[in-house]
């Protein structure tokens, strides 16, 4: 367990997270579980830029695997 000041800021009471508790994320999420105050990382909600045009199945013995039969579509 660390143990860390809380110091005074314009914006009000803040912390210094010691190097091994920062967080890459831009943003937490903050909580309270009795007395102790939790941060946690967002999860992202979109995929980064580029993501699915970077992924790529060149190797030529991927195959697609058996799908099976497709039902016939239900008459309304």
């Amino acid at each position: 367990m660390k143990i860390v000041e809380i110091v005074a800021t314009p914006d009000g009471p803040a912390v210094v997270l010691p190097e091994e508790f920062r967080f890459q994320e831009r943003a937490v999420a903050i909580r309270r579980d009795g007395s102790a105050v939790i941060l946690e990382p967002v999860k992202p909600t979109e995929w980064p830029p580029d993501f699915f045009s970077a992924i790529r199945i060149d190797d030529p013995a991927f195959q697609r695997p058996e799908q099976g039969n497709v039902p016939p579509i239900p008459s309304l």
